[in-house]
């Protein structure tokens, strides 16, 4: 037994019955070993919280930086923001109906949230901006504020309302939708080679 495997059924478990729903235990059992083994790994359900939120976090920085190597183009920032929604909907479990998040991550100070959200804005601003410069979006200064504002509270809340009565939809059909209502967002500050991108991408808006 190694700790990823035992993050792997955690997640799989928290994606199926939410984080509140899941014990270690339950989780114990599922890996087929006794609590005290599993405690050995993680000693609260916390821990692998933490470890999961971790993973996560890792997995859309390696997202980003892969984007950052590319020449800014709204087609390009679409594929970004398709992986980054693939990532989410992989980690649904951890944050969705999970009320022990704030605790978890704000009052006990196991993981640095804040920081990662500062530091996810600046890239973001980065980005808006850059994308500006290319001739792809038509923005100002309160513009990619604006924007930055927008992809954060979007990226926040989509994938709870996509799982609010099913957390387990169809995932391509799922992320499709939401990455066209991003699209339509992202087209009202698009120049006309913006737009051509975007219908390149193959985004109806």
């Amino acid at each position: 037994m190694t700790d990823i495997e035992i993050l792997k059924k955690a997640l799989s478990l928290f994606n199926e019955k939410g984080y509140a729903h899941v014990g270690m235990r339950e989780l114990a059992r599922e890996l087929n070993i006794s609590p005290g083994n599993l405690t050995y790994y993680f000693k609260k359900k916390e821990d692998v919280l933490v470890a999961l939120l971790n993973q996560f976090s890792i997995r859309n920085t390696q997202t980003i930086e892969s984007y950052l190597q590319l020449e800014p183009s709204n087609a390009n920032f679409l594929r970004l923001m398709r992986n980054i929604f693939e990532n989410q909907f992989m980690f649904r479990g951890v944050y969705v109906g999970n009320q022990f998040f704030p605790v978890v991550v704000v009052e006990k100070k196991v993981f640095d949230y804040q920081s990662v959200v500062k530091k996810r804005k600046a890239v973001y601003q980065e980005i808006f901006s850059s994308l500006g410069k290319a001739g792809h979006l038509q923005v100002n200064d309160k513009d990619v504020s604006f924007l930055v504002s927008f992809i954060t509270l979007f990226g926040r809340f989509w994938i709870t309302e996509a799982t609010l009565f099913n957390k387990s939809p169809n995932k391509d059909e799922v992320i499709e939708h939401y990455l066209s209502l991003f699209a339509r967002q992202l087209s009202l500050f698009s120049t006309d080679v913006g737009k051509a991108s975007i219908k390149m991408y193959g985004i109806k808006f």
